[in-house]
């Protein structure tokens, strides 16, 4: 083969098509090292009368970078069966409109439901004012409630979760 840079332009083409990472060809007094991993090291090796170079970290970071992804990826499946648990299990009563939260009808009554009570498909759980006119906000399931997420007498915003319910 004669190398002019007709061939030479031919033969790096071919190898940036190629999934060749480092390439060191020595021929007389000339000497063409390829390398496209700029920043890794290389290790020298010889077998069988052939000289090859090996990248020292490159099993190595694709076996961590595999175990991180592996990782993540469990990650965000364990993630998402713990919100589609929760979703199936747990109901959220929401806010309709803003106003003032209130858990009694009035101020030294009882509330109308504490943690851990049963509640029932449109039982009155609390009161929003809103403009001076008195909203009663029912459950939408059967069920136990579990927390309740606003303190007596706090402004709501419409959306804003009241009250968590395990629906039976």
């Amino acid at each position: 083969m004669i190398l002019n840079i007709k061939n030479l332009k031919q033969f790096i083409l071919s190898i940036k098509d190629k999934k060749i990472n480092l390439l060191r060809l020595k021929y007389k007094n000339l000497e063409i090292l390829i390398n496209k991993n700029s920043f890794q090291e290389f290790k020298l090796k010889k077998i069988n009368n052939l000289t090859y170079y090996e990248n020292i970290y490159q099993n190595q970071n694709i076996i961590e970078s595999q175990k991180i992804l592996n990782n993540v990826n469990n990650q965000k499946i364990n993630d998402k069966i713990k919100k589609n648990d929760e979703s199936e299990i747990y109901s959220t009563i929401i806010s309709p409109m803003v106003g003032t939260f209130y858990r009694s009808p009035a101020p030294n009554e009882q509330p109308f439901i504490k943690t851990n009570d049963m509640v029932q498909k449109k039982q009155t759980v609390c009161i929003i004012e809103a403009m001076k006119l008195m909203n009663e906000i029912e459950s939408e399931v059967n069920g136990e409630i579990i927390e309740i997420l606003v303190n007596d007498g706090d402004i709501v915003d419409c959306g804003q979760a009241l009250i968590k319910v395990k629906a039976i």
